[in-house]
């Protein structure tokens, strides 16, 4: 029999595994290897585990719609288990919201958020407004127009010759300010940026603005000024251009509130959805949508033109449901806050600077800076690989982290996100902060050696 290779790549596994074993269970924050041995998982599935592992209520739930009804032509049909979702997510979400619709993945949705301010200017008999603008450190998914609109270098690179011209504004990472601001001195350039590109592209031709609220895989859990999204949104408005904020990473209670834009107060056109909203426990994703679009110049056209054959599921309904019910009173939330302060604070406190620095995040979105200047023989370690290098020893400590690099406006730029369950406890923000800082003095004594 021939043996079955998959494509070694970050996101399609190599046969033999980063460390050599193999997956066999989780439970809890942890994954189970076939060696024996248990790794704390601070990747959780790229934020999406936000329950952990093995959690019997979002199986339960999935198993029993599983057996009723999974998909159906929601072109012709309703269902009442969908409809429920989408009421009860209206609520989780914010007061500004109107409709729902799901999909499968946080790109899908990303995609048709896109899609989605298009159709309406189109609606609006402004059909030259076509130019979608973005930042220059951010990412939005992997299809080709979610690329186009992100900022993320090593990621858009194999296929920048076929990606669409998006104008990009400054990203708004505080503690790499791309003006040489201070705290003091900030005029919130960052957010300026967005009206120059939106100047300089026309008004009259652009159709929305996508933005992470708290950048994700391409900085590493960097809030912004907290009167940064304001000012985004009031230029957004003087403009007349939707703004999308990507939730797909931020939402669900990750930063300690339902949606990361709350904490700023912005209302934006749409919000994208994904990760948590299934806790990770099915292939869901979802485009809240404002009462200013659905009643605006939409209201003329009878259907959303993006069919998608998984779009409202029924399973990922129930297990939506699921996950709104562990949601519901405000628990999780606030451990989540609580918990990512220790985190934070206590990552501040341990790790040796000069490997590790800006700690940063809300609730349990945590992120830093790895700095390989630190390393005697800087050859053994290009610098746009660290963060690489830093992972496998983490790994072999028996942690599993989220690192990246490739993604500050140049193939530079090394950094990693710890995103644990939200339902996390204080001995295993801990025990987290007790294996980075053990993988982190591993790697200078073998780099400095």
């Amino acid at each position: 029999m021939a043996e079955i290779r998959v494509l070694p790549s970050r996101t399609a596994y190599s046969t033999q595994g980063e460390i050599g074993a193999r997956i066999v269970g989780g439970e809890g924050p942890y994954l189970l290897g076939d060696d024996g041995r248990r790794y704390l998982d601070a990747s959780c599935g790229s934020g999406s585990l936000i329950f952990g592992h093995g959690d019997e209520k979002i199986t339960d739930a999935l198993l029993n719609q599983s057996r009723k009804l999974t998909v159906f032509p929601s072109r012709h049909f309703s269902s009442e288990i969908v409809e429920r979702y989408g009421r009860e997510l209206l609520d989780f979400g914010p007061p500004s919201m109107s409709r729902v619709i799901t999909f499968s993945s946080g790109s899908d949705a990303v995609e048709a958020s896109l899609k989605l301010a298009l159709q309406h200017h189109s609606a609006a008999k402004q059909p030259q407004r076509r130019k979608i603008l973005g930042r220059n450190a951010s990412y939005h998914g992997n299809t080709i127009a979610g690329l186009a609109a992100g900022g993320f270098v090593e990621r858009r690179k194999p296929y920048e010759s076929v990606l669409g011209r998006c104008a990009k504004a400054s990203h708004a990472h505080c503690v790499a300010c791309e003006f040489g601001r201070q705290a003091e001195s900030c005029a919130l350039e960052c957010a300026q940026s967005f009206e120059h590109a939106i100047l300089a592209e026309g008004p009259e031709n652009v159709a929305a603005v996508i933005v992470e609220p708290i950048v994700g895989a391409a900085l590493s859990a960097a809030p912004p000024d907290p009167r940064y999204l304001p000012r985004v949104w009031e230029i957004c408005r003087r403009h007349d251009v939707l703004l999308i904020a990507d939730e797909v990473m931020t939402g669900f209670a990750r930063t300690g509130r339902p949606f990361a834009t709350t904490h700023w107060n912005v209302e934006p056109d749409i919000i994208v959805c994904g990760k948590a909203i299934s806790a990770g426990y099915y292939p869901l994703s979802a485009l809240l949508v404002s009462e200013r679009l659905v009643h605006g110049p939409l209201a003329r056209d009878k259907y959303f033109q993006n069919g998608q054959t998984f779009a409202c599921s029924p399973v990922g309904a129930a297990v939506g449901l699921a996950v709104l019910n562990r949601l519901a009173d405000g628990t999780v939330a606030a451990n989540a806050a609580r918990m990512g302060e220790l985190l934070r604070a206590s990552l501040r406190k341990e790790l040796p600077r000069e490997l590790i620095n800006r700690v940063r995040g809300m609730g349990l979105m945590v992120g830093f800076d790895i700095n390989a200047s630190s390393f005697k023989n800087p050859r053994t370690v290009p610098p746009a690989r660290c963060s690489d290098r830093f992972q496998r020893a983490a790994l072999k400590r028996g942690l599993v982290i989220y690192a990246s690099n490739g993604s500050a406006g140049s193939e530079a730029g090394d950094h990693a996100m710890l995103l644990l369950p939200l339902t996390i406890s204080e001995h295993e923000v801990r025990e987290t902060t007790a294996l980075l800082v053990a993988a982190a003095n591993d790697l200078l004594e073998a780099e400095n050696k």
